[in-house]
């Protein structure tokens, strides 16, 4: 995890020290959330509508959707946990990394050398979001779509300096949260995996370049976890 300087030329100080993390097992969407599958949630919840939503539904309802905050996203992944009998939830940055680039520290999802037909970019694309799946040559080693372009997505994750233990608490880190990936809106220089995006006084901020990606947690974890639970009781 992280940027090694003398493999990435454009590693940035808040990606430093390259190092490695060991995750649990988990299952990450092939694809953002997009506008039809957020529809659903709207629709059954009569939850608020996001900005230019009549635009994102008539027009782009196989893109990924956007102007949602992070509490959204939560909102979403608890109203499909329901649905589905599942655990759902936005990815923590380590895990959306690992998702990105696989175990060999490449720099982009298909490798080192930037490719402007693997990724919808700023200068590369439309100017806009397109269909998810649209630049399936960017996969990640994992099979993981548009973690470099298209939109950037939240993630669970409070902004800490690598600098610092795991366990190290930051007043800081209350006040921002990790956002990942590049966008239709963003340089290339953004769409490295390990690149981080900080957005402080995240409340109910929406940005018509911002979307999601859920995790679905291993299920033999979740039944693991529930009969603990019980036991605890």
């Amino acid at each position: 995890m992280g940027s090694d300087p003398q493999r990435d030329s454009q590693a940035h100080h808040t990606e430093l020290p390259q190092h490695t993390v060991h995750l649990p097992t988990y299952h990450i969407g092939t694809f953002p959330l997009t506008v039809a599958e957020y529809a659903c949630f709207v629709e059954a919840k009569q939850h608020r509508e996001p900005a230019a939503w009549q635009i994102q539904l008539t027009e782009c309802a196989d893109h990924p959707v956007v102007n949602i905050s992070q509490d959204e996203a939560h909102e979403y992944a608890r109203w499909l946990a329901q649905v589905m009998g599942e655990v759902w939830r936005l990815p923590t940055e380590e895990e959306w990394e690992k998702a990105a680039r696989g175990t060999d520290g490449r720099i982009y999802p298909w490798g080192d050398q930037w490719d402007k037909t693997k990724a919808n970019t700023n200068g590369a694309g439309p100017g806009m979001t397109t269909p998810v799946g649209s630049y399936p040559s960017g996969a990640s080693p994992y099979g993981v779509q548009d973690m470099a372009g298209n939109v950037q997505e939240w993630t669970d994750t409070h902004y800490m300096s690598y600098h610092y233990p795991p366990d190290a608490k930051h007043e800081h880190e209350l006040l921002s949260l990790v956002i990942r990936g590049g966008s239709w809106h963003n340089e290339p220089q953004s769409a490295r995996a390990a690149c981080r995006h900080i957005i402080d006084h995240p409340l109910n901020k929406h940005f018509p370049s911002l979307g999601a990606r859920l995790v679905r947690e291993n299920i033999s974890r979740t039944r693991h976890r529930k009969a603990k639970h019980k036991a605890r009781h």
